[in-house]
């Protein structure tokens, strides 16, 4: 008897697990045929579905050809720059590039993505009527930040919190920051120097992107919290290496990512190095709370002066989910505030070396505005912060960098209550993912004269030239009342390095003899003839890590 009941009980569990299976692939069989039949729809009334496309698979054949040519390593922002630069052979009926385009990527996504690939349908998208971020932002960070980041709050929370961080990041409050800057970026120049041959010649090779991500990390925790980790001359400190192990599991929602979340292993690496950032930054933020806290400047000092505002009460103290929520502001700062600004350093110094004249300007720049003698050069700057506004060359040779190597995206929720209007024609977005994409709309020949060249004096030339931008078109940061928070101190630490070493030191790029070093027979990699190229998932990296010598001029 006991015997039969016990293999009733078996026989019931599995019958019910067959049945979830069973409902489980009708609802996914489901959604994809009512996503297939809406984009056969879409096609037939004209809308921007490009070809080819297929009932059966959608646009993964589509995806899978335009990563032909390229890399297995490449990051996927070049197949966005292959659609919308080679927009006739995609849409061959159209006389123009689409301002957005619709992608059927099911069944690796539930939801249809939407490419914003004009100026004007980015401006209706993030500053017009700004639409929420989608909620694949906040699944995607929630190991890092447990969901309440300033990207993953909903819109009236952010407000609030917007308010209260944007005095620790404005320019006035960095540039007052200036020497604290500029002793970190004295650091990363020293190391360099000890990085250059002797007699004038170029050193041993070495990855830049270790270096600059060093740099980056220890401005960030400095500017932020007041907290000198000293990941240039101690690293890799506990620190980084936890915040570097989350930063692993930041991936978008997919099969596999989700049931990742359920395993063990995940769990237990979340938890051990969810609890190093919050020892180490805990102490450090109580500490800013001390009425007698001897900084008034950094980000957190200044939000809490904003929260006792608030409150009306200069002797409140912040309540532990006040407490709870500026950890996960900083991790969200430490992660956002340091990768990023790494490889653009990188990228900015490669473009810069492969442009003699853009470097005989920039070092005549620098001897104008901050005198001939280099080695004053930081001690102006520290007593003279304003002098990096008068650097509009260096300036401009940053903003063109970034164009050619945009680094940042927004994804916004679409909605029924939402459409584009672009040129009298209704683009609608309910049921999709809306995806900017900087990196292709930077390389629209028909907006970029000159598309492909590194041309600084873009940021110079005058309203109505041909070379001057056109509106919204420059997005690196994204536009908006969400544009990133850290803007103003990337561009101030990218404009203190060039500062402080282009005079100084001479670069190379040396990918033949990173291959030797590393044993390999096969030629370098390449991505449009160019040996450095983003690679990876998520924000990507620098194609292996930029492998630089360096000389002292």
């Amino acid at each position: 008897m006991q015997l039969y009941f016990s293999s009733g009980i078996v026989s019931l569990v599995g019958l019910s697990v067959v049945l979830i299976v069973v409902i489980w692939l009708a609802q996914l069989i489901g959604r994809g045929l009512f996503i297939r039949f809406k984009f056969l729809a879409m096609r037939s009334r004209g809308l921007p579905v490009p070809e080819p496309y297929s009932f059966l698979y959608g646009h993964i054949p589509l995806m899978k050809s335009l990563k032909e040519g390229l890399p297995k390593d490449a990051h996927d922002t070049y197949v966005h720059r292959k659609l919308t630069m080679n927009w006739p052979k995609y849409f061959p009926h159209r006389k123009s590039c689409p301002p957005v385009i619709y992608l059927d990527l099911w069944p690796l996504t539930s939801q249809p993505f939407i490419y914003a690939t004009s100026p004007e349908a980015c401006f209706q998208l993030t500053q017009q009527t700004a639409q929420p971020r989608h909620s694949m932002f906040s699944w995607a960070l929630f190991p890092v930040t447990g969901g309440k980041d300033l990207i993953s709050m909903d819109i009236p929370t952010h407000r609030i919190w917007r308010s209260r961080l944007n005095p620790g990041f404005s320019l006035k409050n960095l540039l007052s920051q200036t020497p604290i800057l500029i002793e970190e970026v004295g650091i990363f120049v020293q190391q360099l120097k000890e990085q250059a041959g002797t007699d004038g010649n170029f050193g041993d090779l070495f990855q830049l992107f270790d270096r600059t991500v060093a740099l980056t990390f220890d401005i960030i925790t400095r500017v932020s919290l007041d907290l000198r980790v000293r990941e240039q001359t101690q690293g890799p400190t506990p620190i980084l290496k936890a915040l570097r192990a989350l930063i692993r599991h930041v991936k978008g929602p997919t099969i596999w990512s989700e049931l990742e979340r359920w395993t063990p292993s995940y769990r237990r690496d979340v938890a051990l190095n969810t609890k190093i950032l919050r020892d180490s930054l805990l102490p450090q933020i109580k500490s800013r709370l001390q009425p007698d806290a001897s900084s008034e400047k950094t980000v957190i000092d200044l939000a809490v002066k904003e929260y006792k505002t608030e409150s009306g009460n200069e002797n409140q103290q912040p309540n532990p989910d006040f407490v709870d929520m500026v950890i996960s502001q900083l991790k969200l700062f430490m992660l956002a505030g340091h990768d990023t600004t790494a490889q653009a350093i990188c990228w900015v110094l490669y473009e810069i070396t492969k442009s003699p004249e853009v470097l005989r300007q920039l070092r005549a720049e620098h001897d104008e505005v901050l005198g001939s003698d280099v080695q004053l050069a930081a001690q102006i700057l520290s007593a003279e912060p304003h002098k990096l506004n008068s650097l509009r060359y260096t300036t401009a040779v940053v903003k063109e960098s970034l164009r050619l190597h945009p680094l940042g995206s927004t994804h916004r929720r679409g909605s029924r209550g939402f459409s584009f209007v672009c040129d009298g024609t209704t683009y609608p977005s309910d049921g999709a993912v809306i995806w900017t994409s900087p990196t292709a709309i930077h390389l629209r020949a028909d907006l970029w004269p000159r598309v492909a060249e590194f041309l600084p004096e873009r940021f110079l030339v005058a309203e109505g030239h041909a070379l001057r931008p056109a509106r919204n078109a420059w997005r690196p940061f994204e536009l908006g009342n969400t544009r990133c928070i850290g803007e103003e101190l990337a561009m101030i630490e990218m404009k203190l390095v060039l500062a402080l070493t282009m005079r100084e030191l001479d670069f190379c790029f040396d990918w033949e003899g990173w291959n030797v070093l590393q044993g390999r027979t096969t030629p370098p990699d390449s991505v449009g003839g160019e040996h450095i190229y983003r690679v990876g998932g998520g924000i990507g990296s620098v194609k292996d890590k930029l492998p630089t010598r360096v000389k002292l001029r």
